[in-house]
């Protein structure tokens, strides 16, 4: 195996301040990126193509799953690297990855060792849907070398092109948030093991994929809150909508009095979601 074996799939909506050194970095370790744009308004587009990526331009924002789907259907190469715009594949990362594909051939899903901005250590212990653990304590403890985990992270996953197909790839009903979780879910469900690399090294600036406002925070906020509401029926999941209608309605009420706009739109966009997802209506976007 080589990089060339491996096609980075990118999502991007509004990226322009990250986008540029996530292409970089996984071309300069001969890894081809393929940028799907999710309707930016920015210089996304043109970033990346001038950095050397292979565009696909959506006029409307497909949501993070799909956008990736679309993705993985323009490949042909054997292997899929999913990776956030603000996450950089450090040096020697895509070898790492390379050596444990030839190490661990039985392997469904590999995921990178994750230091956010600050120089903190991101591990992914477990996931909601991890529900095969039955220790409260299964999975938390940090790896130091290689080791199965339950779940990965989101912001960097590389995963054969034809496992990914045959499982039908990210569920499509998820516009945003815990389609990584059940990704692996599936992933597990079908036999394989996950498996952390820990000498591959990836930087992920948690955050910074799409430029910050208040519409976009109510957004992510009711995304979050709908697909924690769909996942947990379609797991069997345990789930108590009105409390969290409740408790974020108080809370909503709170930041209207008080005028503070940024937890109006946090806690107006969880009750939104759950809402949502509560009545069985469609994701918001």
């Amino acid at each position: 195996m080589s990089p060339a074996s491996i096609t980075a799939i990118i999502v991007t909506y509004n990226s322009q301040a990250v986008i540029g050194p996530c292409v970089e970095a996984l071309e300069a370790q001969g890894v081809a990126t393929l940028v799907v744009d999710n309707a930016s308004r920015d210089q996304t587009r043109t970033i990346a193509r001038d950095k050397g990526a292979t565009v696909l331009a959506s006029e409307t924002n497909l949501g993070f799953g799909v956008a990736n789907n679309r993705g993985a259907e323009a490949a042909t190469t054997d292997w899929l690297l999913f990776i956030n715009p603000d996450a950089m594949v450090q040096d020697h990362a895509i070898e790492r990855f390379l050596e444990a594909v030839e190490t661990y051939p039985h392997a469904g899903l590999f995921g990178p060792r994750i230091y956010e901005e600050d120089g903190s250590y991101f591990f992914q212990p477990r996931s909601i849907l991890s529900t095969y653990l039955k220790s409260k304590h299964s999975g938390k403890i940090v790896p130091s070398g290689d080791a199965c985990v339950p779940a990965l992270s989101g912001a960097c996953m590389l995963i054969r092109r034809e496992l990914f197909h045959t499982l039908g790839g990210f569920d499509p009903n998820i516009f945003l948030f815990f389609e990584d979780d059940d990704l692996c879910r599936r992933v597990v469900d079908q036999g394989y093991p996950i498996l952390y690399v820990h000498e591959a090294v990836v930087i992920h600036l948690r955050g910074k994929s799409s430029t910050p406002n208040l519409k976009t925070a109510f957004l992510m906020r009711a995304c979050q809150a709908w697909s924690r509401a769909y996942i947990s029926r379609k797991y069997g999941l345990a789930y108590r909508p009105a409390t969290i209608l409740l408790v974020n309605g108080v809370k909503y009420l709170v930041a209207l009095v008080t005028l503070n706009a940024k937890r109006r739109a946090r806690y107006g966009g969880t009750w939104a979601g759950t809402w949502r997802g509560m009545l069985g209506q469609p994701s918001p976007r």
